[in-house]
């Protein structure tokens, strides 16, 4: 039976061999895009900085969670290497700083940043033991706005890096009738 954070660990473990010692990779995202990619893992978080920002924040860090800052303390996945990118999954200080003079919506607070989205735990979901407690929101949205993308921390970003960084909470919206339009709206 596997434990809480064995995929998070697998997966993050296999991106950091794909991108050791700088490597670039060409990555394909949709409409048949190609850019060369590299990835930055910042050093792990140990279990006394883990400790002490739960105690410092209140905020409840689910297990899984734990175990991706045990790995690497936040990263910056999938940059262009010409252009640069987007994807900024928090470290414990940069959490610390990006939900700071938030009017805070109970438990919510931001683990990352990609594309004008954030990522967002509940940690009321977590106490309440709800698996699915990984909420996504446009970055100037308010919490109570956060939509829910039915997983964890570690079913997402297995499905996340799997799509090589793209948005895939927002496929369903698009389909073959309206993508057009909505592309041309910015969405």
């Amino acid at each position: 039976m596997k434990k809480p954070g064995d995929r998070v660990k697998q997966t993050i473990y296999s991106l950091k061999k794909r991108f050791d010692d700088g490597n670039i990779i060409q990555m394909q995202t949709e409409e048949g895009y190609l850019y060369n990619a590299t990835c930055t893992f910042n050093p792990p978080a140990t279990d006394a900085e883990i400790a002490h920002f739960e105690q410092e924040t209140e905020f409840i860090l689910p297990k899984d969670y734990k175990e991706f800052l045990k790995i690497t303390n936040g990263c910056s996945l999938f940059d262009d290497v010409e252009y640069g990118g987007e994807i900024d999954l928090y470290s414990l200080e940069e959490i610390l700083k990006r939900n700071q003079g938030y009017d805070e919506y109970e438990g919510c607070y931001d683990i990352a940043y990609i594309y004008q989205d954030n990522i967002v735990i509940h940690s009321t979901c977590i106490s309440q033991n709800e698996g699915n407690y990984l909420f996504w929101k446009g970055h100037i949205d308010q919490f109570d706005e956060a939509r829910p993308l039915e997983s964890n921390f570690e079913l997402w970003v297995d499905r996340f890096v799997v799509c090589q960084g793209a948005k895939f909470w927002w496929w369903p919206i698009y389909t073959s009738a309206n993508e057009d339009k909505l592309k041309g709206k910015g969405l």
